[in-house]
């Protein structure tokens, strides 16, 4: 979906939610964004799994390939539950770079991988595993732009002219269509 409907703050609030983190024996947050390096996104989700070995960080160095850090990260995957963000994937390209990871570890049996993207291809991508699901997140409508809103901003506020204020919020509110990123300060 586009900018601004709250994909990646959507996507952090379930990957640190308290009863998600106890689902899963390890987690990885990596954002892929335009310029990206297959090796390096491999390798920093191997850190943050906790399975970036010392000879890891030398192959890597040394230009390992990526097949091999797909094997280790296989390796440590396939014994886990686990959940991987990757986050911010702009083109198909980076994601059929990255198809390993989807394809690697226990994804049947307690491993789950989010994908936010502006990219509405990469939804396309869902048919790699019958496990993959799509989600596009809607605009708010006007009632749901208004409650944001208050909810942010006038919750702490009574001394002021709700008619006035509410007109001059509903007309700034058209102009953020529906946005909540563009709702909230």
């Amino acid at each position: 979906g586009m900018g601004g409907f709250g994909k990646t703050t959507l996507a952090r609030k379930l990957y640190n939610h308290s009863s998600i983190r106890e689902c899963f024996n390890c987690k990885a947050w990596v954002s892929v964004s335009q310029e990206w390096n297959t090796a390096h996104l491999l390798s920093e989700i191997l850190r943050q799994v906790g399975g970036l070995k010392e000879t890891t960080t030398t192959k890597l160095n040394d230009g390992s390939s990526v097949p091999e850090l797909v094997a280790e990260l296989r390796e440590i995957l396939e014994k886990k539950s686990y959940l991987v963000v990757l986050d911010d994937v702009w083109g198909s390209k980076a994601l059929k770079e990255m198809r390993p990871v989807l394809l690697c570890g226990n994804v049947s049996g307690g491993g789950k991988i989010i994908i936010t993207s502006r990219n509405e291809e990469i939804a396309d991508f869902q048919n790699l595993q019958s496990n993959l699901y799509s989600y596009e997140p809607k605009p708010l409508n006007e009632d749901e732009s208004w409650m944001l809103f208050n909810k942010i901003s006038l919750s702490h506020r009574t001394n002021y002219n709700k008619d006035k204020f509410e007109n001059l919020g509903r007309e700034m509110l058209r102009k953020c269509y529906g946005l909540p990123l563009a709702i909230v300060p």
